[in-house]
């Protein structure tokens, strides 16, 4: 088994109800959902340094189904000495603190500030330091809006107060006489 995985943009990194090793997020942004009598859920979000799986320490299986919310990277976390479980769960313990915590902002107060938090945890990279944004970083504005809990084109309208729109070059006009013009139609 490969200690690194690329998973695309959609793809699922591992189903709930299924057995498997402990994975830390390197690159990108996970959803972790839950099935419910209406399909499934978001529970929270997995971000760069985040431990995914640790429920399998305990020879359990997945809780959540695990889907990349933008393209991102996983690896194999090494589980196997006491000391190394031991850490892996006071990690996790402290991570899901967090997690719940940034759930609580990005689903409760204005549209705009739970965007802006949403931004903010997007551009963290796996040190704990932030990366400029550009559009092609986001998710598709369905996805923000499901985790946002807020309408796609009220996630259109505040986005573009956050990301300065890009300006684009117009194509030159053709300067067409009056003859050339009825020519062509």
């Amino acid at each position: 088994m490969e200690t690194y995985q690329l998973i695309k943009r959609g793809q699922v990194l591992v189903n709930a109800g299924e057995y498997g090793p402990v994975w830390r997020i390197t690159e990108g942004m996970f959803r972790l959902e839950r099935v419910s009598h209406d399909g499934l859920s978001l529970v929270q979000l997995g971000l760069p340094g985040d431990l995914l799986g640790v429920e399998a320490l305990c020879a359990e299986p997945y809780a959540y189904t695990i889907t990349a919310i933008t393209t991102g990277k996983a690896e194999l976390v090494d589980a196997n000495h006491e000391l190394s479980r031991f850490g892996i769960v006071a990690k996790a313990y402290l991570q899901q603190q967090r997690r719940t915590h940034d759930m609580m902002k990005l689903r409760g107060g204005p549209v705009n500030e739970r965007l802006a938090h949403f931004l903010k945890l997007l551009s963290r990279n796996t040190d704990g330091s932030e990366r400029e944004l550009d559009r092609r970083d986001l998710p598709v504005l369905k996805e923000i809006a499901s985790i946002l809990d807020t309408a796609t084109e009220t996630v259109c309208r505040e986005l573009n107060a956050f990301l300065p729109a890009r300006v684009y070059q117009r194509p030159k006009r053709e300067v067409w006489s009056g003859i050339e013009l009825a020519m062509a139609a």
